[in-house]
């Protein structure tokens, strides 16, 4: 793997009993990356983030974040990363000046400028109890929390989950933009899959502990289409006959299909079904991530 992943892991493998829940995950993250790491709920997402920080142990394999082994340097790497979890604990007897007093003395490297301007962008009340604060407010002083000593690299476990709409997307927008004025890193769980891909450049899926694709976002929207065909009398199977076949939609004279590889080949091979039509038409990353996920299941 290259010099400028920010995390890099080889076959990390965590399991519990006889259930494994992360499998053999080989990872690559770019630095200057936002990248969305995807699944449903209960893919591996959390427990592979846990792992990065050395808060659960690992079964097998490796992972090192900003050069650094997740184990040896399990203690540099929390002073150097800002992560923000759902259900995030905060105490919240104290107000939110209280709060950012307590924590920036845990941090030598935390900047009050950044806490300050971070605070009037989020539109923190400075003495309002955190007790008091919305799940967005709270969500959002979170971040603050794990921004405010200029980490190189921001983990986000699910950090909108509870949050409505138009919190959610606000501060996923927040997020971006704040880490990106300084070109730092942005890794991201979520399942919510149509928010992702107005942030991210970056995309890895996960399902039932496995990788099953890691990409920069414009090259997976480039390589996975769907193909339309439409026939006076379709061939019989139509699927097999089409290498990187995803998903089939619809039935009859017209027949969608949803192929992993829109390359040369798969169209050579789409018009020597003779079809009296052929589409191609791009997806959005949730057709994608459904597709993805619907065909790993098969397998």
């Amino acid at each position: 793997m290259g010099t400028t992943a920010v995390i890099e892991t080889t076959k990390l493998t965590k399991r519990f009993g006889r259930q494994t829940a992360v499998d053999a995950l080989t990872l690559m993250v770019p630095r200057g990356s936002v990248f969305a790491f995807l699944g449903r709920n209960g893919a591996g997402k959390t427990t592979t983030i846990r792992m990065l920080l050395h808060l659960l142990d690992k079964t097998a394999g490796t992972a090192r974040v900003l050069g650094m082994d997740s184990v040896r340097d399990a203690l540099a790497i929390k002073r150097r990363v800002g992560f923000v979890g759902d259900g995030q604990v905060l105490y919240d007897w104290m107000s939110v000046d209280e709060l950012l007093w307590f924590c920036k003395g845990f941090y030598p490297g935390w900047d009050d400028a950044v806490a300050g301007e971070m605070k009037g962008k989020l539109e923190l009340p400075g003495r309002a109890k955190v007790r008091g604060l919305s799940r967005g407010e709270q969500a959002k002083l979170a971040l603050l929390l794990a921004m405010a000593y200029r980490p190189e690299l921001l983990i986000l476990d699910e950090p909108t989950a509870g949050l409505d709409v138009v919190v959610r997307r606000d501060f996923l927008e927040g997020v971006i933009e704040l880490i990106q004025e300084e070109g730092r890193t942005v890794f991201f769980s979520s399942h919510l899959v149509h928010e992702v891909e107005r942030v991210a450049d970056w995309v890895g899926i996960i399902d039932r502990g496995r990788l099953i694709c890691c990409r920069p976002l414009e090259e997976l929207k480039a390589r996975v289409k769907r193909l339309t065909l439409t026939f006076d009398d379709p061939p019989a199977d139509l699927r097999a006959r089409l290498p990187a076949v995803l998903a089939m939609e619809g039935g009859g004279r017209r027949v969608g299909m949803i192929v992993n590889d829109c390359s040369e080949a798969t169209l050579a091979a789409a018009r020597a079904l003779h079809p009296t039509a052929l589409a191609v038409g791009d997806l959005s990353l949730e057709d994608i991530f459904v597709a993805l996920v619907g065909r790993a299941e098969e397998a």
